[in-house]
């Protein structure tokens, strides 16, 4: 019989997000609960498919959405055959035992390449040795899963441990993307971008990553689910020494010898140094071209668009064993299903550099005409339909006017004549982006105190003045670096707005933190963090990292700050260009500022509109429990102000 632990309880939770509620109040509603230490034990036959006590297992249990709660989840269902999960990795151990070459150290020895398997999964040669994997025991004839258990439910996938009968009960991490997206083009190209990155940055860079067994892009294999099946590493988040919001009050000290860094922040500084380590080995080589890494035996791309020659620093033994594909942007590929893959992948790359235009013009140009085409489609499809919705209609309309205006600035922002910018070649050379660089990203092994990098789901090649700051450390806010010099009359405001600017500090010195620890290791790149150069790449951020149809609104903004700095930009050197490329009118200057005011106060008064209306189920439980959130009619949920006293 097959063990299958799931857990109790969720992720603790401690910040505030219901935004018209009093978060003192709501808090004050909610106690921390503690996942169990004993995880509940389900037992089942590997070979009863039907067996009704295994359906909770792959159910997403970790937070709950106020709106369409049960579609949510059902998108985030993982059910997957163990039976066919069994036999992949009994195929595994077969190719094992004929393999005894667990290390390619010398640039002579060609790494073999990925082997497909006649069960349609994918499996990786170089990291399936014998000795790696483990054996069994003399009277045990084929692999057996023990246990398998539920640890982790995130954003995009859920990680299983497995554990099987191999020496030292031998464990792998499965991963299973959840089906967010309407075309399964989507999460193939992720899957297979991944893993290629994942052994670049192996292989390549000598990166510690967990490495890669086996995996299959598509549901035609024996799990019936695309997957990745990886070594497990036995550590614990890096995030656990992350508090972001620890107390302190300044980043420099006096001494007697002057100022020096507040030794308070050692604790921050250790988790941002080692997330700079990481950062600073991504960027250790560049590329020729950008897009997203493959590997250069995939079938499925096509020969003719991908470019061979990505690198000229690989080393030897590797030079034909990846290609620069379609690139994976999140963005580039999120609620894009009305418009035809074969459209999509005109505009997704590889970019090469050209006399003409350079590749990070190229990127910005085709991001641009992706979602513009993507919001024509959209509008073609509900005209077509007779949609009476005409607000939908209406905001589309106004989306495709922003996207005109991106394609048509595209070419005027970032370039090689931006000459008053130190070492600006070396920010135009694409480097490896991970868009989930995060202490929640990161495992310490438990017994050497490895850092290991985890999720590379997403990862890009693209140029580095494009990359914008990790989200763990961002702010765009106003800045504060000493509570008692830059607010000299902090004790005198009330405790509200104590607190608001104790949260700036907090927020300036964790950025402050990350980009000195970049000039440290990359002092030739940190110009990337200039808010000249911010300005500068704002149309392009701001349209990545859009999440809701009204966030257009965002990249409209981005044209009226670069409106206001423009002059000073030519005048210094930075655009080449002396007339801002868009014009407006009063009106339309009127207009977008009443549509920012809008969308701000909608963002402060919606509960949990950060997270789309997602909650984390143990506060979502304690609010219910406290009659913050109801049910209503609908089979939705909403949420009562309550009485801040109370």
């Amino acid at each position: 019989m097959l063990r299958i632990p799931s857990r109790i309880g969720s992720r603790q939770v401690l910040a505030c997000a219901g935004r018209n509620l009093k978060c003192g109040s709501v808090m004050r509603h909610i106690s921390r609960r503690n996942i169990s230490k004993e995880p509940e034990k389900v037992y089942t036959n590997l070979a009863d498919v039907n067996d009704p006590k295994r359906d909770q297992f792959f159910k997403y249990t970790w937070g709950t959405w106020l709106q369409n709660d049960k579609l949510e989840k059902d998108k985030r269902t993982t059910k997957f055959s163990l039976n066919g999960l069994n036999s992949v990795l009994d195929d595994i151990y077969r190719q094992a035992t004929k393999n005894t070459k667990d290390n390619f150290k010398s640039e002579t020895e060609i790494v073999p390449q990925p082997l497909t398997n006649k069960n349609r999964t994918v499996s990786m040669p170089n990291n399936i040795a014998i000795t790696k994997l483990g054996t069994l025991n003399p009277n045990e004839k084929s692999v057996t899963i023990k246990t398998i258990a539920s640890v982790h439910e995130g954003k995009h996938h859920r990680i299983y441990k497995v554990q099987t009968n191999l020496s030292d009960e031998k464990s792998f991490v499965l991963r299973i993307p959840y089906q967010l997206d309407d075309d399964k083009a989507t999460i193939s190209h992720r899957i297979r971008s991944e893993v290629a990155t994942l052994d670049f940055l192996d292989l390549q860079l000598k990166m510690k990553v967990p490495k890669v067994i086996c995996y299959a892009a598509d549901d035609g294999n024996p799990l019936g689910v695309p997957f990745i099946l990886q070594e497990y590493i036995d550590g614990s988040l890096l995030m656990k020494d992350w508090n972001p919001l620890m107390d302190d009050k300044a980043l420099m000290v006096e001494t007697g010898e002057g100022s020096t860094e507040n030794p308070e922040l050692a604790s921050l500084n250790k988790v941002v140094k080692s997330m700079a380590d990481f950062h600073a080995k991504l960027n250790s080589i560049s590329f020729n071209a950008a897009g997203s890494i493959y590997f250069k035996n995939d079938s499925n791309l096509n020969s003719e668009t991908v470019i061979d020659n990505i690198s000229n620093d690989l080393a030897s033994n590797l030079k034909d064993r990846w290609v620069l594909g379609p690139s994976v942007e999140r963005r580039l590929w999120k609620k894009k299903s009305d418009l035809a893959i074969e459209e999509r992948l005109k505009y997704l790359g590889p970019w090469k550099e050209d006399k003409e235009t350079s590749i990070s013009a190229q990127i910005l140009r085709d991001t641009a005409i992706l979602e513009l085409k993507n919001a024509e489609a959209r509008l073609a499809k509900s005209e077509q339909n007779g949609s009476k919705d005409k607000n939908t209609e209406t905001l589309i309309k106004k989306q495709i006017e922003t996207f005109q205006n991106v394609e048509k600035i595209s070419g005027d922002l970032i370039s090689s004549e931006m000459k008053a910018i130190p070492n600006i070649k070396d920010l135009l050379k694409p480097t490896i982006f991970h868009p989930d660089l995060d202490p929640m990203n990161v495992l310490i092994e438990n017994k050497t105190e490895t850092p290991f990098m985890l999720d590379l789901e997403g990862a890009v090649v693209k140029p580095f003045i494009l990359q914008s700051s990790p989200q763990f450390v961002a702010y765009d806010g106003p800045k504060i670096y000493n509570m008692k010099s830059d607010i000299p009359e902090f004790e005198k405001l009330s405790e509200e707005e104590r607190k608001h600017y104790e949260f700036m500090y907090k927020r300036t010195r964790n950025q402050f933190l990350w980009e000195k620890a970049v000039n440290e290791r990359l002092p030739n790149l940190i110009m990337t963090v200039a808010p000249p150069v911010k300005v500068l790449r704002r149309p392009y951020t701001a349209v990545l990292e859009q999440k809701t149809d009204n966030d257009y609104i965002l990249v409209d903004d981005s044209f009226f700050q670069l409106r206001e700095a423009w002059a000073f930009f030519f005048k210094n050197g930075l655009v080449t260009k002396e007339e801002f490329p868009l014009t407006f009118t009063d009106e339309q200057v009127k207009q977008h500022a009443d549509d920012l005011n809008s969308l701000h106060e909608k963002l402060v008064s919606t509960p949990f509109a950060a997270t789309q209306g997602w909650v984390p189920q143990d506060m979502f439980d304690n609010l219910v429990r406290a009659g913050v959130i109801i049910k209503d009619s609908t089979g939705n949920f909403t949420v009562n102000d309550i009485n801040p006293s109370a």
